[in-house]
């Protein structure tokens, strides 16, 4: 063994959540892990709103009783507005699933608590480290510490769960366009919004603003504190010719119901701007490497998926690590991008059909049999994989064959 390179059985690019419960899952199973971080925790990130499943995964890798002692805003639910009509989805109004709740996280604080799981199962962390180049030959990444000191890292297999900084398909001339469309994310955080008293404060609410020309999200936490994030098109923002604040009070005002709520409310942090979110790769896996999470594809915000998918990809490939490690043959394509494509396609297909109305077609139909509100709860709930739901057995077809089963003397609301 080279003294001057650091060895492991398996080297994770990334400690969000992806890369800390993939980290947790191997050190568990006895194998060392080293984490490569660019930045130090905590750090602030957007993606706040958890999904139910990601309690059964967390539960898996005995991480959940940590996020559990926070005291986190319990979320039953979701809440879609339009033109005044509130139509509510509660979790555990579902098809068959254990979890009918989860939890509302500032991810700064979240993302710390699982990072600091995985190094308490024995992972070891590199913080305010940045990986420079990476061999695929030889499973080794060259990084630059803080103090601008070279490390070199090698592994017999390697994890990308850089997220945002997209390290191998940078590295690698993976990227790949998105096929969904160019859209901004518009966010704060305030105090002093007014919130529902029927029990679903805790619930994610979703305001559609205009035409569907927007949606704004409102995601509470238990301090007293609101993320609040207007996601529309790039061109639709751009027709304003405002700032940031400026944009974000003006679509806030003019949205009735979200006016309300916010009326007597107090932002608390800058107005930031995402551009651009969706991303996608031309290939989730390699010679001994496979990317989780945000570093392979990200979708939308609208239905809270990406720390769910990031959770799901990192559990997946944890596993599949472990049973190559042990010297099982994998079948990558299938068992781990079949998997994880499986789900990423139901939460696009519901994507695509919110933003071309319709999802909400569906959502706001007053006649719609409770089996399908119950497979939309599921749905919702990030229960992506189970074939029992008509939404995931049929993805690509379901949505249009409910909506020729509704009445259509009984349209939802326009």
């Amino acid at each position: 063994m080279d003294k001057n390179i650091l060895e492991s059985d398996v080297l994770i690019i990334g400690g969000g959540p992806a890369g800390s419960i993939a980290a947790a899952s191997l050190a568990q199973k006895g194998y060392s892990v080293n984490i490569i971080e660019k930045v130090a925790f905590p750090r602030f990130v957007i993606g706040e709103s958890l999904l139910p499943r990601c309690s059964d995964l967390l539960f898996k890798n005995g991480m959940l009783e940590a996020v559990a002692a926070q005291g986190y805003m319990v979320k039953h639910g979701a809440a879609f507005e339009r033109n005044g009509v509130f139509e509510k989805y509660d979790f555990s109004e579902n098809i068959g699933q254990e979890y009918g709740s989860t939890y509302q996280v500032k991810r700064e604080e979240f993302d710390h608590i699982l990072l600091k799981e995985a190094v308490r199962y024995g992972a070891k962390l590199y913080e305010e480290t940045e990986v420079t180049s990476y061999d695929v030959d030889s499973v080794t990444a060259t990084a630059k510490d803080k103090d601008g000191n070279e490390l070199v890292f090698r592994a017999k297999f390697a994890i990308d769960a850089s997220g945002y900084g997209r390290v191998f398909p940078k590295l690698l001339g993976l990227d790949e366009p998105s096929e969904l469309r160019t859209r901004d994310a518009i966010f704060t955080r305030l105090t002093g919004d007014t919130r529902p008293t029927d029990g679903t404060d805790g619930y994610i609410y979703i305001y559609i603003h205009g035409n569907n020309d927007a949606w704004i999200w409102t995601i509470p936490f238990s301090d007293g504190v609101t993320s609040v994030g207007i996601v529309c098109t790039d061109e639709y923002f751009n027709s304003y010719n405002m700032d940031n604040e400026q944009f974000w009070n003006t679509i806030i005002e003019a949205t009735p119901e979200a006016s309300k709520r916010f009326k007597n409310s107090k932002k608390i942090a800058p107005v930031g701007k995402i551009d651009g979110y969706s991303a996608n790769v031309s290939a989730m896996h390699g010679k001994n490497f496979c990317m989780v999470g945000n570093a392979t594809e990200f979708l939308d915000p609208v239905f809270s998926s990406g720390v769910t998918l990031a959770l799901e990809s990192g559990d997946r490939a944890a596993m599949l690590i472990d049973k190559q490690l042990r010297g099982e043959t994998v079948d990558w394509a299938e068992e781990y991008v079949g998997y994880m494509m499986k789900g990423i396609n139901v939460f696009r297909e519901f994507v695509n059909a919110w933003y071309d109305g319709r999802l909400h077609d569906i959502f706001f139909h007053p006649q719609k049999k409770n089996l399908i509100k119950r497979s939309i709860s599921s749905l919702l709930g990030g229960y992506v994989w189970d074939d029992k739901n008509l939404f995931v057995r049929n993805h690509d077809t379901a949505i249009n064959a409910t909506l020729s089963m509704l009445p259509k003397n009984n349209k939802a609301n326009k």
